[in-house]
């Protein structure tokens, strides 16, 4: 056995040239190897550097049950502007690629963000043959700074040759009364029907606290943001702020909030998440606990805190 394991593994001799010299089969030969390996004589080691991304993908799926994930190697793990925007840009492209790869079809919703504008911008023309672009929830800013939410259906529409739809509304307004106000319009409630018949979502979760960028856009001021922070939200997706077990943290704020409701975005086929940057793991682990996610796209270090904290 030992015999036949040093002449196959170290001097790269095939099976059959092992049998010639230890005058055996090369069923014998490959019986013997197999051996070798069931009681550790011999022990296989995969050592490039990708393969630790490899296994945290397959512990992703495994343990959430999902039709797959992406993990992508960033090497700066602070939290400094540049180290987000690497990370952005690192699962943007990875998220691209998938998309190029998986090609989903018929009506497309998308969401808004920073990692969203970013995805927007690593689209190829060609990657999808779909059919429609939606809107998944609200964006029109409050403040001086830009959602860009346009751009980034205009993008994804533009590199698909699909017809787009946006959602001319805010994603957070003052009262419920003023949301159902604003879903009754044909002009948001026509988008919003569409955002729930498309088969495929896609969507970035976003940070709770000042570097929000509903924070940033208007939407929420200090008092908000305690309230979220007592409520014990952890980050938000499509605007909807979960706590850490990927519940709803604060209702009221919710009731409040212009979009697709995640039970909608759990009933679709295809839900690609992207999480990108420090910080994301609680938000990442709040969404695969609320059931929006069926294919994860990461950094290293989120997937990690995941699957440590899961």
């Amino acid at each position: 056995m030992l015999r036949a394991a040093q002449l196959y593994y170290r001097l790269n001799l095939t099976q059959d040239q092992v049998g010639e010299r230890l005058g055996v089969s090369r069923f014998k030969v490959g019986r013997l190897l197999d051996r070798a390996l069931r009681e550790s004589a011999v022990r296989i080691e995969i050592v490039h550097p990708a393969a630790r991304l490899v296994e945290l993908e397959d512990a992703l799926a495994s343990c959430f049950g999902l039709r797959g994930a992406v993990v992508v190697d960033v090497p700066a793990t602070g939290s400094s502007p540049d180290d987000e925007l690497l990370a952005r840009e690192r699962v943007a492209e990875a998220g691209a690629a998938h998309l190029a790869s998986l090609r989903p079809a018929g009506a497309i919703g998308v969401s808004w963000g920073r990692t969203m504008l970013e995805l927007a911008a690593h689209l190829r023309p060609g990657w999808t043959a779909a059919t429609e672009i939606v809107q998944l929830n609200g964006a029109t800013s409050r403040s001086a700074y830009p959602t860009r939410a346009h751009e980034i259906v205009e993008r994804f529409g533009a590199t698909s040759g699909a017809a787009i739809r946006l959602m001319p509304a805010p994603a957070i307004v003052g009262s419920p009364e003023l949301r159902d106000a604003l879903e009754d319009d044909p002009s948001v409630g026509e988008t919003l029907a569409a955002a729930r018949e498309a088969g495929t979502a896609i969507f970035s979760m976003g940070l709770m606290g000042p570097e929000s960028v509903h924070v940033a856009s208007g939407y929420l001021g200090e008092a908000d943001l305690a309230a979220l922070a007592e409520a014990g939200a952890v980050g938000d997706v499509l605007g909807r702020f979960l706590s850490r077990d990927g519940r709803i943290a604060l209702p009221a704020l919710d009731r409040r909030t212009i979009g697709l409701p995640l039970e909608n975005l759990r009933e679709k086929a295809l839900t690609v998440g992207l999480a990108a940057g420090a910080g994301r793991g609680p938000i990442a682990l709040a969404a695969l606990r609320a059931g929006c996610i069926t294919v994860l796209v990461t950094d290293e270090a989120t997937a990690a805190w995941v699957l440590d904290h899961a």
